[in-house]
């Protein structure tokens, strides 16, 4: 970190608005780039950028300027980045629009072959479960049957089902999370085990 930048935190650290203006355009650029390899839809990336900056206005008393504030402000991003995954994941409504937004962008050759592509990664991740459990999870999910239907048809207890549910997701999820990039794999998986098809 140069001269010139600990001279900024420092004012930063005073309230010194233009201070906070030259910082915000020197990193926005680069963080607004690395949101979007975790967020690819622009709207939510903008909206992470403007969150974490608020955020260094807020916390700006606490900012060493004699410590390295990028590594500082890649670490709050990453935060803000995984918070929103986490509440997106949890979120129906929110997941869907992030979907659609994705799936209206799928205009060129390229993209679609890539939504394709994770759909493959998804079904492979069901292929690969042990026999018993891609049974009642195909039975959940793909036929939306209950739980005590499943029991009945297998010839095991509920909690069996359940326990066969829970594994079979922290597979799928493993599965998919390890083998691509993006929060557009983490969509689709979320979608498929929360029984939600594609837009």
């Amino acid at each position: 970190m140069g001269n010139d930048e600990a001279v900024l935190l420092g004012k930063l650290q005073g309230g010194d608005a233009d201070a906070f203006i030259t910082l915000y355009n020197q990193y926005s650029p680069s963080l607004y780039t690395y949101i979007l390899h975790f967020i690819n839809t622009p709207a939510l990336a903008e909206d992470v950028l403007q969150d974490v900056f608020i955020k260094i206005w807020e916390i700006r008393g606490r900012i060493k300027p004699e410590l390295s504030f990028s590594g500082y402000l890649y670490r709050i991003t990453r935060n803000h980045v995984f918070k929103l995954l986490k509440k997106i994941t949890a979120d129906e409504a929110l997941r869907l629009r992030v979907m659609q937004d994705l799936y209206q962008q799928t205009t060129d050759a390229d993209t679609l072959l890539q939504w394709k592509q994770y759909e493959t990664l998804l079904h492979t991740a069901i292929d690969r479960l042990p026999p018993q459990r891609q049974k009642v999870f195909r039975l959940c999910r793909e036929e939306l049957k209950s739980y005590e239907e499943v029991a009945r048809e297998l010839g095991i207890s509920r909690n069996t089902v359940k326990e066969h549910m829970m594994l079979a997701m922290k597979s799928i999820r493993f599965f998919v999370y390890s083998n691509a990039d993006g929060i557009l794999p983490l969509l689709l998986a979320a979608a498929l085990l929360k029984g939600i098809s594609r837009p």
